[in-house]
């Protein structure tokens, strides 16, 4: 994993480094996704989150989730099209910080069956090419990262 500026860019994941989110592929199939390191702390703290559905199809760009935090609402937009499996509305439920606690593991947003997994087709980066493209946009934005603290 890398870390840029307090930033963390885990280099097995895959990114849409413009949304800020990223995508693991399951054993199943399936793909989670998440929101970065660097959307959680230019977001600040979560207030709300509204998940669509289990069983909805969304298209590549449609909204997976509505999130409100103190700074900013907006949509939690997914780089690839398919079908909501499950959600972390338990977790969201119990922490509402847990995507600012920890955006890469238990803070999951949304499983999806993707209709097809081509990444690079999707405009997808993983590994060195995604710590270069985070490197630069941090730099860019002049952001640090920050976790919530308990």
């Amino acid at each position: 994993m890398t870390v840029y500026r307090g930033c963390e860019v885990p280099e097995e994941l895959w990114y849409d480094v413009p949304r800020d989110v990223w995508i693991r592929p399951a054993d199943d199939g399936t793909i989670i996704l998440g929101m970065t390191d660097l959307a959680q702390s230019r977001a600040g703290k979560l207030l709300h989150i509204l998940f669509k559905k289990p069983g909805r199809h969304l298209d590549a760009g449609q909204s997976a989730a509505t999130v409100e935090t103190a700074k900013w609402a907006g949509p939690f937009s997914t780089p690839v099209a398919g079908t909501v499996t499950a959600t972390n509305e338990a977790a969201f439920g119990a922490d509402i910080l847990v995507a600012n606690r920890d955006p890469y593991r238990a803070g999951w947003l949304v499983r999806l069956e993707p209709d097809a997994w081509d990444p690079v087709a999707a405009g997808l980066v993983t590994g060195a090419e995604a710590t270069a493209h985070y490197e630069a946009r941090i730099d860019e934005l002049g952001i640090s990262c920050f976790r919530c603290a308990d």
